[in-house]
């Protein structure tokens, strides 16, 4: 797979702006697992190159009971500590974060002050001698009945502000919200949500300072699809989601250039393949994944496998072989 094509596929990402201003959490059922997991060792190999079983490196992962992440390491093929963050936090609230490792991570602290509803107020950052290096402040400005308005203010160690403010308005006769952000004063988005009797968005498009714009539409499936356009670069990439969230399909189309990525999972939601096409759907890469499982239905064994895809029929290829071990409390 050229890097073309997989800068294609870790750009299909969802677009999210901070609205309410919400703690940060990372669940162990967020990242798929079942159970009552305490701890996860996760060692990757490379079966490329011609070495079978090569070490990519490993990490190991600790939750509370209650799923929340409590310390990830990250360690080098050669087995050294690469990187280690502690995060300390009442349930989903991360109150502080300290990373400490080796090029290219940073030593750093992040703490987080929070509201008496949970939101993220303040966020500070700290370099490996306890200096601030960035302070960012996030505060209601205004709150009335069909509108807000808020502020979020980040300073650097070298003085420079930066000062965004969001107005949000809701129309309660037609459900339809209008968020306009600018930041230094200057026009940074403009974002129109249309929803549902349920509350859920229908259809929102928001616009930036640039033309470029990120437009979605749910579907009465529960299917959604999307066009985000790039004034930049003149790119439009559409992208088409199962009643899940799972992107499915992603299409990139410029003046004189086409890529077409389909994606495909298990019925718990884990993704078990990826085809990439040319204008003329002819297949360019073929990938699938491979779970074996324990008894909870936490995967133990994970195999990535490439297909010769000009053979007849397709030569499958093992790169990539990913093995875990689980605790439970």
């Amino acid at each position: 797979m050229n890097k073309r094509r997989l800068a294609g596929c870790l750009a299909a990402l969802i677009l999210m702006l901070l609205v309410r201003l919400p703690s940060w959490c990372q669940e162990a059922t967020a990242v798929g697992m079942k159970g009552r997991v305490h701890t996860v060792l996760t060692e990757e190999f490379s079966d490329e190159n011609g070495l079978p079983r090569e070490s990519r490196g490993s990490t190991f992962e600790v939750y509370d009971p209650h799923g929340y992440q409590l310390e990830i390491y990250r360690y080098k093929p050669d087995g050294s500590l690469w990187v280690h963050t502690i995060f300390s936090r009442n349930g989903e609230q991360i109150l502080k974060m300290q990373t400490t490792g080796t090029a290219p991570f940073e030593n750093v602290t992040v703490q987080n002050v929070f509201d008496a509803d949970g939101n993220v107020i303040e966020t500070d950052t700290y370099d490996a001698d306890g200096v601030l290096t960035k302070k960012s402040t996030n505060e209601f400005l205004e709150k009335r009945t069909e509108s807000n308005t808020y502020r979020s203010i980040e300073s650097g160690v070298e003085g420079a502000v930066n000062t965004r403010e969001v107005v949000e308005s809701t129309d309660p006769k037609t459900g339809i919200t209008h968020q306009i952000a600018t930041m230094n004063g200057k026009p940074e988005t403009d974002w129109v949500i249309q929803r549902g009797g349920d509350g859920v968005p229908e259809k929102d498009k928001i616009i930036y300072a640039d033309g470029s714009y990120n437009e979605r539409e749910r579907r009465s499936d529960g299917t959604s699809v999307e066009d985000r356009y790039s004034a930049s670069t003149k790119r439009h990439t559409y992208q088409t989601s199962d009643p899940r969230g799972n992107v499915t399909e992603v299409i990139q189309k410029a003046d004189s250039d086409y890529v077409r990525w389909t994606y495909s999972f298990d019925e718990t939601g884990r993704p078990t393949g990826q085809v990439n096409y040319d204008a003329s759907w002819k297949i360019l890469d073929k990938s699938t994944i491979e779970y074996q499982d324990d008894p909870s239905g936490n995967w133990t064994e994970k195999k990535i496998i490439v297909w010769d895809t000009p053979s007849e029929p397709m030569k499958a290829k093992i790169i990539v072989t990913s093995l875990r071990a689980m605790n439970y409390y």
